[in-house]
């Protein structure tokens, strides 16, 4: 049998463990699989949730130095 290699950590995925697998399929054919153990996809996960809570922070924090006038309010073109 292949060794699952998790592509987060790069290490094996040991039978019995617990694991994801991400296939790609185009046109009704599987093209790839990619793995990943639980514990790893799990943290990335919440470093994703970090990040995108704190792009809301920063978001906020723009549009407070824009209401105060010491950054100038980005113009919008629609083509």
């Amino acid at each position: 049998m292949k060794k699952k290699i998790c592509f987060r950590c790069h290490k094996e995925i040991k039978e019995g463990s617990n694991y994801y697998a991400f296939t790609e399929w185009k046109d009704k054919k599987e093209v790839r699989t990619d793995y990943a153990h639980k514990e790893c996809w799990d943290n990335f996960l919440k470093r994703v949730g970090d990040t995108t809570e704190a792009m809301g922070v920063v978001r906020g924090l723009k549009k407070h130095f824009v209401d105060m006038g010491v950054l100038k309010q980005e113009e919008e073109y629609v083509i």
